[in-house]
């Protein structure tokens, strides 16, 4: 067999970008080693030289090669990972604690919403007693976000665009949700890192959209809650979401998206996009058309959790077991 070396490159990087994400999946690779990927980006720069020194040589290959895999590795564990955990990407102000800003905060007597808005940085999102919502955390320059009331929805964000070549530095918000009263959520994560654990919250409809970043929404306790929406680009995010029928529409793109679900949920998945891969089998779904697969013995009359999914270059797993290690 005679490889052609004008090809040799593109068969690298495609082999490896389809391997990586398949290996990860099936526990081959561990996912805090592929996470790293952005710190191979040297080895371009190597393989750059390399083409140049050996340029009109029988070698000149090796440099392309050695491209192809490095370019490879890193779209492989891209599609795996995400851009979660690459500062350099994002412009991000690294590890340094930022300055405490004057905590603020408000009571919502009825029900409302929450629109979050973060960029650069982590957002922590916990249940409180009563009536009262508060923002509290650090930010580089000690910046408070800026809030804004528009009838009953809440706004946070960052306030003020930076230029594109000056992002600033980083945000650490905590932000506690009332729990006597129902409180819809969207929280957008530019960049950046989300956690929620609302035990004993009473919620509306859930709106995530996750870029280059990660989020881990546990809606597992929450009294209430209504449906569960979520984008995420080129990042990852796991929802662990509580007993009973409610409907989701998830859109990813590059990146993984675990739902967990207690034992025993009913469940119905529509499937598609291109390029992504799932775990319905796995998870005991009975695939019952082309782009359908709902649990065994499902029963329309009995609430079910509704999902579905589009997925482009990307891997969706469904977990009905009670708990998600993701």
């Amino acid at each position: 067999m005679r490889v052609d070396r004008r090809l040799l490159g593109w068969g690298l990087f495609f082999i490896l970008v389809g391997a990586i994400p398949l290996a990860t999946r099936f526990g081959s690779l561990d996912p805090r080693v592929v996470g790293g990927w952005l710190n191979l980006w040297p080895l371009l720069l190597i393989a750059w030289g390399l083409g140049l020194l050996l340029r009109s040589t029988p070698l000149e290959w090796l440099g392309g090669g050695l491209a192809a895999l490095t370019l490879g590795i890193m779209g492989g564990a891209l599609l795996a990972a995400g851009f979660a955990g690459a500062p350099i990407m994002t412009g991000c102000g690294g590890p340094d604690p930022g300055t405490p800003f004057q905590t603020q905060s408000g009571t919502m007597p009825g029900s409302g919403r929450m629109d979050i808005v973060l960029n650069c940085g982590t957002v922590t999102l916990q249940p409180a007693d009563g009536t009262t919502w508060s923002v509290a955390g650090t930010e580089s320059e000690g910046r408070a976000p800026r809030i804004r009331t528009e009838g009953q929805t809440i706004l946070i964000d960052a306030g003020e665009r930076r230029p594109l070549f000056d992002p600033g530095g980083r945000t650490d918000w905590t932000i506690s949700i009332p729990r006597a009263t129902q409180v819809g959520i969207g929280l957008t994560i530019n960049a950046g890192e989300g956690t929620a654990d609302l035990d004993g919250a009473t919620l509306g409809s859930i709106n995530a959209t996750v870029n280059a970043g990660s989020a881990r929404i546990d809606l597992a306790g929450a009294d209430t809650l209504g449906d569960l929406n979520a984008t995420v680009n080129a990042g990852s995010a796991v929802f662990l979401l509580p007993p009973g029928g409610r409907s989701g529409n998830i859109s990813l793109n590059a990146g993984s998206v675990n739902v967990c679900a207690p034992s025993g949920t009913q469940a119905r998945v529509t499937w598609g996009g291109a390029l992504g891969s799932n775990d319905l089998d796995d998870a005991g779904l009975v695939k019952v058309d082309d782009d359908t697969w709902q649990t065994a013995n499902f029963d329309p009359g009995v609430p079910f959790l509704d999902l579905r999914v589009s997925a482009n270059a990307g891997s969706f797993d469904l977990e009905l077991q009670g708990t998600c290690d993701g």
